[in-house]
Order: C-alpha cells, then structure tokens, then sequence
C-alpha cells in the first residue's frame, strides 16, 4: 500500500473562491476530473491569464499558511501551453496585501509528470523562489514584497499559443497540495513475503486516489514527482521488489522549474520489530533535474539488495549499512552520481563512472572497520574530465594495519604519484598518523594515493603465504599461539640467502648497508654470523633506500659489526592467531623457496617442533596446514 503525506490546499471539488481571469466552473465528466469527483474548468487565450483562491478544500474558509520552505503540488489539464521560457505554465501564489505572482513553472515543452486523461502534475519549491525568485509574472503587487510566510492565495496561470475559441474551456484544475521541505511526500509500505508490493500496486493506489506522485506511462516505464520512502516506520512489516523496470526522478517538472538541492529524497526505512524489505533486481534509476538523494543506510532494514541496476544522475547515495540479513548493490552502476557512501555494504562487480562531485572529493568513501575483500572486489572506477578527485576514500575507522582492494580497474586518468596533493589520486586516506598497508590484488590502472599523513604502502599483486597449525588429533584442533619462522632457503627467489653485509649502529639503530636487498619495509630479515651477538637477531626492518635499511639494537652493542655477518630474508616470523593461522602478504617478483620451523610456544600441553620446506609461488602464493605431534 502507499500514503500521501501531504496536505490539500483546495481539492478543485467546487468554485467557491475562486477569482481572475474566468470564471471557474466545476466539471464532473469522465475525463476531466484526476482527483476525488470534480474539477475546475476555465479558459485561457494567448495573453496571461490567471486563476486562484483564497478558499481551502470545498470553500470551507479562507487560509493563510507558511510555504517559505515547502514545494506545492497542482494537477492541471491544459494542452495548449506556450513553451517554459514564455510562461507556459505558471504557479500561482500570494500573500494578503495583496502581493500575487505566477511563477514560471513549465509549458508544452516541460510537461512535468503525465498522468491519466491528460492531467499533468507540477510543482513549485518555494524556497528556490524565496533566495533566487526565477522568471515569474506579476498578477498584483509586487514580487520583492510577498511574504512567503503568510500565503493566502493559490493557483493556476499561462499563456496560451492561440487565442481562446467561443466559451469552450480550455484547461482544467484538480488538487493543490503541499509538503514541508525535508519530508517524504510518498511512503510505500506494505506487502508480505510471497506478495510483496510493487510498482503496479504503487501506481494503482496513485491513481486510485488522486494524487498525481507517480506515472507509468507505458510499459515498465515509471515517473517519481515526489521525494518517497519505502518501508514502515512503526511496528509492521513490509516488502517491496521490482524487476526490469525504468524508473525516472523528475526533479525539475521535466525540464521546468526545478526543486531546490536536497529537497528531493529518496530513502529506505524500517523499524525494530517487523522486517523490512527492499529488492530491486536489473532496475535502471535516471534522475533529471535537481539530484534525488538516497539514504539505504536505515540499519531496521532487514533485507536491501539491489543487482545488476544503474542509477544515474543521483546525488549523494547512502548504500545499506553492514549487517542484517542481506544487504548488496553488486553489479550496478552508478554513472554521474554523488558521493557513494559504502557503509560496508556489498559491492562487488559495481562501477563508479564520472561522479559529479567536487575536487578533493572522492567517487566512493570506505569509512568501515573492515577488510574490503569480498566487498568490493572487482569494481571499476573511472574519472569526470576536469575535476581533480579520486575513486576512494579511506575514512578515520579504516583497519590500521592493512586493507586489500581485489581486481579493481582504475584507468589512468587518476594521478599515480605517490603520497602527492594534486587532489585527483587514486587513494585519498584520511588518517593523519600511523601506517597502512595497502594491498592490490589483480588491480588495474594507476595507484596513486593522497595521504593526510598516515604512512602508505601499496603493495601491488601480492600474494599470501599462509599456515594453519593444528593438532594430530582426529578430529583436528587448531593451536593457537604456535611460533611459525619461515626464511628464504636458497638464492633463486627475490629475497636475500645469506648474503653478506655491513652494520653499523648509533643510538641503538643498527644500519645495514646491503646492496638491493630487496626486503619491503615493514617486514623482516634475521642477521647471523656477527662476532657481536647484539646484531645477530629476527627483526623488522626500516627501510632506508634500495641498498641499506636499519633496524633496533642495543644502544651498548659494539660498531661496526665484525665477524661475518649475513642477511637471510624472512617471510614469517610470527605466531598462529585463534584461527591455527599465520600469513604473509607481499609482493613477489619470482617464485621464492624456503625453509623454517614450527613449534608451539604456549606451554602444555606439548607438541613436537615441525621442520617445513616449499616455494611460494609469485603468481597463487602458498597454502599449507601442519598437525603437531604430541610431545606428552
């Protein structure tokens, strides 16, 4: 089922009040008549005619309401309109002095949203008016002095593209309505698990009941005059889906008057005790005129999943907050929108095409504690010419160790510097301090990122070397705790075999001159064969530049080094997690050999320590488990 949240103004069912350049007379023949039973029939000719009332619903009594920041619906029937720009269409409003004005709303070539029996319905945001006034016709008064706060008069105006014939009416008036600005003119609700509403029941109910909100003029085709919400905001449930369907948001009376930005919403919305649902599948959203914002993020929606849809020209886009039962946009596009706003929200096989948003700002903004792998695996970015911003936005509750980005084609019109201020890199991240890994699984394009001074490192096409240590017990229990080490065990892999190097240390910073070693910053290599034990240690590294790097001694530890000090390079030095696993990812340039060991370092009970050899393949990387035996 579905609600008109708006309030009548004058429903058109009688003449009483009614004044200006005809008389307005009511008509209840098939056809002429949208809303309730009646309509007001006048007739216009080729000069600026007008008509409008002091009355409200079925002359009940004068009104004087407060429009300032509200846009007024009129269902009107009239074909023989001169075009926008001469007036076609006018909204009439004014004040008690009295100041009266026909705004400028549409014309023949700016129909706003077609209804049945060749109604149309139009629509005027005063609040535009209020700070830009626009094209308007004086009727009375003066335009700089009405009071928008205090109207006492509504209705219709235009100029006709030919002269009046006889005492034939011409056009017709059949409902003025109004809805404060910020609020959901339309609510959709209703539906069950195996009937859920859809569009057709949306319509029907329009139609039913004169409201003039939504069209389908043919087909699978459907047109939104009004900012709507799906879903119940109290206690029951409800479902809606729609399949294969062309949806327009018509945010300026088709190429008229326009409503002012964000006063035109979209949003789903549920509560704590029923279950809400919302499923589109293969839907194409086109927004025309003023951006329609759209907030899926309600977190008492139990169920949102939109695939394989294209929403374009949206503002600002909300998607599904993670969690619940089930909640994607996977496979969609997104063309010429706003900002995208994740929420952790399922992406995956989504495109952002040439957002429409300003420099600095980024296409789609990733705020969430959470790996993106699974989630936007496999998206496509693309830049908007002449504005420099990026594809995405690492917010301040990203992990702070390292997030993973899986098969994503970024083109090459984002900048690749790196750690640049150009404003239209790739990566925008947001942390101030600390570092971050950023890992690029199969990615395309240029990588460059933008830092607000968190430390970055990209890591391009890593692979993982993974462990998982269990017992030997059937059925097998994994140990947590176990201390795996694993080092290079030859010289055919791109990481160092004891090679030879120099040390020396300051300050308890002990810096190892070696020739491309070859080791990423932030992992670790183990220095043997140093007469001064203090050197002869498993530590990550800081790297330095392509031939030294340093790590932390002791400050009392001998310089330079002497002996025969060798550098192996170390894949994993690390324990198993609550999982029984341990891993590495980096990026390989060869398939790299290795050696190791594992053991357990928890205490009882006991396990026999484990020798492990294998090659980590640069291209698929390296998966293995390893039972314990027990020690006891």
């Amino acid at each position: 089922m579905s609600t008109d949240n708006r309030t009548i103004i004058n429903d058109c069912e009688a003449n009483t009040g009614w004044s200006g350049s005809d008389a307005a007379t009511a008509v209840s023949d098939s056809g002429l008549f949208f809303q309730g039973s009646n309509a007001l029939a006048t007739q216009y000719s080729n000069v600026d005619e007008n008509m409008s009332t002091t009355q409200d619903s079925v002359g009940a009594g004068t009104f004087s309401l407060d429009w300032s920041d509200s846009t007024l619906y009129m269902i009107i029937k009239d074909n023989l309109n001169q075009n926008f720009a001469s007036g076609g269409v006018q909204f009439i409003i004014g004040d008690a002095t009295p100041d009266t004005i026909g705004y400028d709303v549409g014309g023949v070539d700016a129909r706003g949203v077609p209804l049945s029996s060749a109604f149309n319905c139009y629509r005027l945001d005063v609040s535009v008016i209020v700070t830009t006034p626009g094209t308007f016709q004086v009727i009375a008064g003066a335009e700089a002095n009405l009071v928008q706060t205090a109207c006492t008069h509504i209705g219709y105006g235009g100029i006709h593209a030919s002269k009046a014939v006889g005492a034939v009416d011409n056009c017709w008036m059949d409902c003025f309505r109004y809805i404060a600005n910020g609020s959901y003119a339309l609510t959709v609700n209703g539906g069950t698990v195996g009937t859920p509403e859809t569009m057709a029941d949306v319509v029907g109910d329009d139609v039913a009941s004169g409201w003039g909100m939504v069209a389908n003029p043919f087909g699978t085709q459907y047109l939104f005059a009004a900012p709507t919400q799906w879903g119940d905001t109290g206690t029951a449930s409800s479902y809606f889906t729609a399949s294969g369907e062309q949806w327009y948001f018509v945010g300026d009376n088709a190429g008229g008057h326009a409503i002012g930005a964000g006063n035109f919403p979209f949003r789903l919305i549920g509560n704590g005790t029923g279950t809400n649902s919302w499923v589109l599948n293969g839907v194409a959203i086109v927004n025309t005129g003023t951006a329609a914002e759209f907030d899926m993020s309600n977190t008492d929606m139990n169920i949102v999943e939109m695939d394989g849809c294209s929403l374009q020209g949206l503002g600002a886009i909300q998607l599904p907050s993670s969690g619940g039962t089930s909640r994607f946009t996977t496979n969609t596009i997104f063309s010429g929108c706003g900002i995208i706003t994740s929420n952790g929200a399922d992406m995956s096989g989504s495109s952002v095409l040439t957002p429409a948003i300003s420099a600095n700002t980024s296409g789609l903004i990733w705020n969430e504690n959470a790996d993106t792998t699974g989630l936007l695996d496999d998206m496509t970015f693309s830049k908007t010419a002449a504005v420099a911003h990026h594809a995405i936005e690492f917010g301040l509750n990203i992990p702070t160790t390292n997030i993973t980005l899986n098969g994503c084609a970024f083109g090459t019109d984002f900048s690749n510097g790196l750690d640049t201020t150009v404003g239209d890199e790739t990566f925008h991240f947001l942390d101030t301090t600390g570092t971050i890994t950023l890992n690029l699984v199969g990615c395309t394009g240029n990588k460059g990122y933008r830092s607000e001074g968190v430390v970055v490192t990209i890591v391009d096409d890593p692979v993982t070397t993974q462990y998982t240590v269990t017992t030997d017990a059937i059925p097998p229990v994994v140990i947590e705790g176990a201390r795996v080490f694993i080092e290079a065990s030859d010289g055919t892999g791109p990481l160092p075999f004891e090679e030879a190097v120099t040390i020396v240390q300051t300050a308890g910073t002990a810096t190892v001159t070696h020739t491309a070693h070859g080791i990423p910053d932030g992992t670790s290599m183990v220095i043997r064969g140093a007469t001064q034990n203090g050197y002869n240690k498993t530590a990550v590294i800081t790297l330095i530049n392509a031939n030294s790097y340093s790590y932390t001694v002791d400050s009392g530890t001998v310089s330079p080094a002497t002996g025969s000090p060798i550098c192996s390079g170390v894949l994993i030095h690390d324990t198993t997690n609550v999982s029984g696993i341990v891993s590495d990812v980096r990026v390989l340039s060869s398939s790299q050999p290795f050696k190791g060991t594992i053991r357990d370092s928890s205490g009882s009970p006991y396990y026999q320590a484990a020798t492990i050899v294998g090659t980590v393949s640069n291209t698929t990387g390296f998966t293995a488990t390893v039972a314990l035996l027990s020690d006891e």
